[in-house]
């Protein structure tokens, strides 16, 4: 299945970014880079599910780009191989500072995918601290 997302390898497992045209998917996937992040693929990636769980890889014409708003399209020495499927971790919904919630409830805690669920946060792209909050959810030090 193809989505429109931004996907990182953090700590062995992918991070999907989604969000509307704008929200800073990019944007954040370029301040995780910076962190040790590697990119898997950005604007489009391809989600599969296997042993009830969902893989994440790069769609094969975006193969190391990354679109930099403001500077165009960038290639990404550090990304990561075109064939290898990455478990899915987490979906990052990127939103409005005003709609990301205090204290997460039970049920936003995940959404479902591929009739899999996943753990889910919504958080604003443009705070400083947005890597380091999907740094703690990962387990591991950006």
């Amino acid at each position: 299945m193809l989505v429109h997302g931004t996907a990182l390898e953090v700590n062995g497992q992918a991070i999907l970014l989604r969000g509307a045209s704008g929200a800073g998917k990019s944007d954040l996937a370029l301040r995780l880079l910076a962190k040790g992040a590697k990119l898997i693929g950005d604007d489009y990636v391809v989600l599969s599910q296997a042993d009830r769980s969902v893989f994440v890889r790069a769609a094969p014409e975006l193969h190391g780009m990354l679109e930099v708003r403001g500077v165009g399209i960038i290639y990404v020495s550090e990304v990561l191989p075109l064939d290898t499927p990455y478990p899915l971790f987490a979906v990052v919904d990127l939103c409005d500072r005003e709609d990301v919630p205090r204290m997460p409830e039970d049920e936003d805690a995940q959404t479902e995918i591929l009739g899999i669920a996943v753990k889910r946060l919504a958080l604003h792209s443009f705070d400083a601290s947005t890597p380091l909050k999907i740094a703690l959810v990962c387990g591991q030090d950006l």
